[in-house]
């Protein structure tokens, strides 16, 4: 019988786990350890008999009341206890719930092509798991993969908005480009339309269109389609460009390098931008993996959500134009609002990715402690039948938190189209701060309101895995908030220094 798990972490912690449950049990057994609880039958059985009220047929009680012990806690031994379903690790199996590229590729331990490969090994010894705890498991896991498809796949927008927030420009060339690009093309193409704002008709008229098709804040950024269609044109580089071949028709000092002519040329700004082979755009935009652009094509679509790709990707890279990305279409008048909110945003939304990324992780290392442990308290307990009900109890709870939270993946997906509208970049808006605010919320206080609602129903497993699921969860939550910390200090520090209202107090 096959097991279907519910992460790729939990492909080698489940193997993990048992192969510990194994070596944990033959150690009990051989320590003589495992048969403590006999004794405790016995001496109970013994003495509860003769110290009742009657003490007539006090010896055959005692010996019927042992045997009944003793053949019903064999029994729990035999299914419950002793190693004995063979889990080789080709039984096990994890299927992405969504769609890749159109398939659902089912992968084993050893071959997910993930880095988890090379961070856990397969164990190679045999892996046995008690009859009633495989049949735990797997009910589990088919309960949940089986709730699963009831909530229908959505686009993991959250995805889409986190790598484009951590794109980053690594070729020195490519980010000495766009360095250049934004001195000699924009930075002059915006000079000129603050100029010709009041006087010239034809070219504001042309900007203003661009402005209605790609919102008001096209021409606060080094891609602006009004900018490309009307200065860019008549503007170009002041150095040679790498991947531009050199024309001496463009060279005003063609004379002098005919003998020497430059190995690249000058392209206008226009054809710096789009050229289809070495312009920035295309450069910028495969940063991105083509199956980013394929996994979300329908979400980025239209021409104005790429350029919020590429605003963020600038962003990151430069900062200059921060002051858009904040306050949507205000632009840079509001420069100092945007700056505070972002800011404050800084202490939220690393907190949600990282607390999104360590959830699987953390139910997987979980559920490895869980069947690790188990051992150790069946004998402690004596081998008593609530014991199994409460073991079976946490790892189906465990195990359907992915449940939850791809019910909070959905919700969260569902909210973002809901109020984010297109502006899937501007994490500072109020709607996308109440998303993040709900999101981060239900991915923390949903398995724990699972529980807590299992313990109102007379389950009380719940306090146990709360105390476990804060202690683990912490690390992720302080991490994230001291990122957040050195980032906000680092850009007050900035602010401090560029603000011109920051007046020193004699």
């Amino acid at each position: 019988m096959s097991i279907g798990v519910q992460s790729y972490p939990e492909l080698y912690t489940m193997l993990l786990g048992w192969n510990l449950y194994d070596q944990i049990w033959d150690l009990l057994s051989q320590s003589g350890l495992a048969y403590l609880p006999f004794i405790g039958i016995l001496l109970r059985n013994m003495a509860q008999p003769y110290t009742s009220q009657e003490t007539k047929d006090a010896g055959s009680t005692s010996l019927r009341r042992m045997e009944v012990d003793f053949i019903g806690t064999l029994l729990f031994i035999f299914f419950g206890v002793s190693p004995a379903f063979l889990l080789n690790p080709s039984l096990v199996s994890y299927t992405p719930l969504c769609p890749v590229d159109g398939q659902n590729e089912t992968v084993h331990p050893g071959n997910t092509g993930t880095t988890y490969d090379s961070a856990f090994s397969v164990p190679t010894e045999e892996i046995r798991v008690p009859i009633w705890w495989y049949a735990v498991v797997a009910l589990s896991e088919g309960i949940t993969s089986g709730a699963n498809t009831i909530v229908s796949c959505v686009p993991d927008l959250r995805s889409m908005v986190t790598q484009a927030d951590m794109a980053r420009i690594t070729d020195p060339q490519l980010k000495h480009e766009v360095a250049q690009f934004e001195q000699d093309c924009f930075i002059p193409a915006r000079t000129q339309y603050l100029a010709d704002t009041h006087t010239n008709a034809d070219t504001i008229s042309v900007i203003n269109s661009n402005q209605s098709t790609y919102g008001s804040d096209d021409t606060e950024w080094a891609g602006s389609h009004g900018f490309d269609q009307t200065y860019y044109q008549n503007l170009k580089a002041s150095q040679p460009v790498p991947g531009f071949a050199y024309d001496a028709n463009q060279d005003i000092n063609a004379d002098t390098n005919e003998d020497n002519p430059p190995a690249y040329g000058t392209p206008t700004c226009d054809q710096w931008w789009n050229d289809p082979q070495n312009g920035l755009r295309l450069r910028l935009i495969n940063l991105m993996s083509a199956k980013y652009w394929s996994d979300f094509a329908p979400e980025l679509v239209s021409d104005k959500t790429k350029d919020d790709v590429l605003k963020q990707i600038l962003f990151n890279n430069t900062g200059y134009d921060k002051a858009n990305d904040t306050v949507g279409d205000i632009g840079y008048s509001h420069l100092a609002a945007g700056l505070g909110e972002w800011f404050q945003q800084l202490d939220t939304y690393p907190k949600l990715y990282a607390a999104a990324q360590a959830a699987p992780i953390i139910q997987a290392l979980l559920l490895l402690m869980v069947y690790a442990f188990l051992p150790l308290a069946l004998v402690f307990t004596g081998y008593k039948p609530g014991s199994f009900i409460s073991g079976a109890v946490i790892i189906f709870s465990l195990i359907f938190w992915s449940f939850i939270w791809h019910l909070v993946s959905w919700t969260d997906t569902a909210l973002m189209n809901a109020l984010y509208g297109d502006s899937w970049f501007s994490h500072q808006s109020p709607n996308a701060s109440l998303v993040d605010m709900i999101t981060g919320t239900l991915i923390i206080i949903a398995p724990l309101f699972w529980f807590s609602f299992m313990g109102s129903m007379g389950v009380a497993v719940g306090n146990l895995v709360t105390v476990a699921f804060d202690g683990l969860m912490k690390p992720a939550e302080d991490s994230a908030m001291k990122g957040a910390k050195l980032i906000k200090d680092g850009g007050k520090f900035v602010w401090n220094k560029v603000n011109p209202f920051n007046e020193k107090k004699n």
